[in-house]
């Protein structure tokens, strides 16, 4: 399996490449920059969001522990206390497969 920080840099790689996290349905976020431990994103309704390679982390970590959550949608997240950015963090997530989290 591959570590959590190696799957956060292909994540981030992926995004910054397509400029857009989306899951079918759901609101997109675009890449607006990095720093070195975050990404801003746009949102749809709102404004740009700081999300912290630490909250993806731990979005990493429990989609690793549990490969089910990838098909649970955002709310999912809020128990491994990741709030008020489950969404862009479940479209950052969804930019790898399922299959990447368990390999």
């Amino acid at each position: 399996m591959k570590k959590s920080e190696e799957l956060l840099l292909e994540i981030l790689k992926r995004f910054k490449a397509n400029g857009l996290a989306q899951v079918s349905g759901l609101n997109a976020f675009g890449y607006v920059r990095e720093t070195p431990k975050s990404v801003y994103v746009t949102r749809e309704k709102g404004k740009d969001t700081l999300i912290s390679h630490k909250r993806l982390l731990m979005g990493i970590e429990a989609y690793q522990s549990n490969p089910s959550l990838y098909e649970q949608g955002p709310a999912a997240l809020r128990e491994f206390g990741i709030t008020h950015v489950t969404s862009p963090i479940y479209a950052m997530l969804h930019l790898l497969s399922k299959k990447e989290f368990t390999n």
